[in-house]
């Protein structure tokens, strides 16, 4: 057994690799400081060992085999190969190498050299990184919302399982594809392209939303609010984005058909309440329709006599004029609070909604033998509102307001005193317009007053508790909040406040 040369042994020690050098019979012959720290023996207790003690019992039966096969002229299938391995520790733990093992050129009797890089650390590294991608991929595809990953062009290089759902189609359909020109509907496009565009020139992470439509496979377009962000590399280049989407389609249906209900039940609710003003308003309308027939009348007795008073007889068809136009004033009121339209904000003059409803609340004051009474601020802002809502939220509430008084009334049997109900507006201190309607009947009971505004509770033995439940919600709708509060001395006063208009700046 030859043992290597100082040179060999010093350029073996240089090595980070496990070196172990051995004869023909597999004696160790060299054992280097990284083989040592790799297997856990001395070099002492190595040399002169077989080489099959540094391998598993697997490997070791087929060991000198290989040997004497390569010894008798046959095939090498280990030697000048490169090969994973598992090897074994002193301590009896295996773990795995890349093993290279060659011939020492002009050694007789043959030696060997084998190499061994630990590939351990490198396998449980690429282990851990293939199970956190594995569990980022997980991750993905539970994602509620759509991802998707484009580079700077936008072609896809990441989408998750709800992409795939949503969009109807496989992996294949979308990746490696143009985002914008193959999942997107076409009327969004140009709003997909510019969103790209706008994230790769930002220079910040801070998420951009936008919103558009994504085609899917069948054909059907789904609402989708999209936020992105670009990726950047290490320099700050953005080199793509990724996109969270939620898929908002049904969503919004909902909402356009809760939307369509509202308007059908606030369009009831108008009908109901003329309804029960019908009795007003038909008085109303009598009023100019018997004035109308009797300067008719009138006038036709005139142009009968011999010599008819020309200048009485037109003034008299003046007042007819005059009439008919009162008449057609009262029945376009009418219409447009019953009309079922889009809803239609416009800048108004709370006074002016208010006086324009005015005749027509006036008729049912009549009607429960009771006064209507104005007070109007005429330092109001403008306010942007629906007119027909609000005028029909005033209506609803003058009308329950007499309701209320006249209730009481015929339950006491007395009138106890005035019978009014007051619409009044001021300017609130933050510069807003309060509209308020109280009354001096009895009020409202703590257990009703916390209910009052709940659908389907109602005080009227006839009601159908809706009337104060779309008033609520036309009133939110304008950003704004109807409430309750006591009037002083008695009865209840419902308000609520609008914002006012914003001037534009100069």
């Amino acid at each position: 057994m030859i043992a290597p040369t100082p040179d060999v042994l010093a350029l073996l020690e240089a090595t980070f690799d496990a070196v172990v050098i051995m004869d023909d019979r597999g004696r160790i012959l060299a054992f280097n400081e990284s083989a040592e720290a790799m297997f856990g023996y001395r070099a002492a207790d190595a040399i002169g060992r077989n080489v099959s003690m540094l391998m598993t019992a697997t490997d070791r039966l087929h060991h000198d085999d290989h040997v004497k096969r390569y010894l008798g002229g046959g095939d090498a299938r280990v030697l000048g190969k490169g090969r994973d391995v598992w090897v074994c520790h002193r301590d009896g733990s295996e773990f795995s190498v890349f093993l290279s093992v060659g011939r020492i050129p002009n050694s007789e009797p043959p030696q060997f050299v084998g190499f061994l890089h630990d590939t351990h650390l490198r396998r449980k590294a690429l282990a851990t990184l293939d199970h956190e991608r594995q569990r980022n991929r997980l991750y993905l595809d539970l994602a509620q919302v759509m991802l998707v990953a484009t580079d700077r062009n936008g072609i896809v290089q990441l989408v998750n399982q709800r992409a795939f759902r949503v969009l109807k189609r496989t992996n294949a359909e979308i990746m490696n594809r143009n985002w914008a020109d193959n999942c997107v509907a076409p009327d969004d496009r140009a709003i997909a392209r510019a969103s790209i565009r706008t994230l790769l020139l930002s220079a910040n992470d801070e998420p951009q939303s936008c919103e558009y439509h994504v085609r899917a496979s069948d054909g059907e377009d789904r609402f989708i609010t999209w936020r992105g962000v670009a990726l950047h590399d290490p320099d700050g280049v953005a080199r793509g984005i990724m996109l969270s989407g939620e898929d908002i389609t049904d969503q919004r249906r909902a909402e356009s058909e809760a939307h369509k209900a509202l308007e059908r039940m606030n369009s009831v609710a108008r009908l109901a309440t003329m309804g029960e003003m019908a009795a007003g308003i038909s008085h109303e309308l009598n009023q100019p329709l018997a004035a109308i027939a009797n300067y008719s009348q009138a006038c036709s007795r005139l142009l009968r006599v011999p010599s008819p008073d020309i200048p009485e007889v037109a003034s008299a068809l003046e007042q007819v004029s005059v009439q008919a136009l009162r008449a057609g004033e009262i029945i376009r009121r009418i219409r447009s609070l019953v009309r079922n339209e889009d809803v239609r904000r416009e800048t108004q003059d709370m006074n002016d909604l208010i006086r324009e409803v005015h005749a027509l609340l006036a008729s049912d004051a009549r009607v429960h033998d009771g006064r209507l009474a104005l007070d109007l601020s005429q330092a109001l802002p403008k306010v942007k509102v629906d007119g027909v809502q609000i005028q029909q939220v005033l209506m609803n509430l003058v009308h329950n307001a007499f309701e209320a008084q006249s209730n009481e009334i015929n339950r006491a049997g007395h009138s106890g005193g005035a019978f009014e109900v007051l619409i009044a507006t001021r300017p609130t201190p933050e510069g807003d317009v309060e509209v308020s309607v109280s009354d001096l009947g009895p009020g409202l009971a703590g257990d009703v007053e916390q209910k009052i505004f709940e659908p389907f509770f109602t005080t009227k033995a006839t009601g159908t508790g809706l009337g104060l439940a779309i008033s609520r919600s036309i009133i939110k709708a304008h950003d704004a909040r109807l409430g309750y509060r006591a009037n002083q001395p008695h009865g209840a006063c419902f308000f609520f406040v609008l914002p006012a208009q914003q001037e534009p700046h100069p």
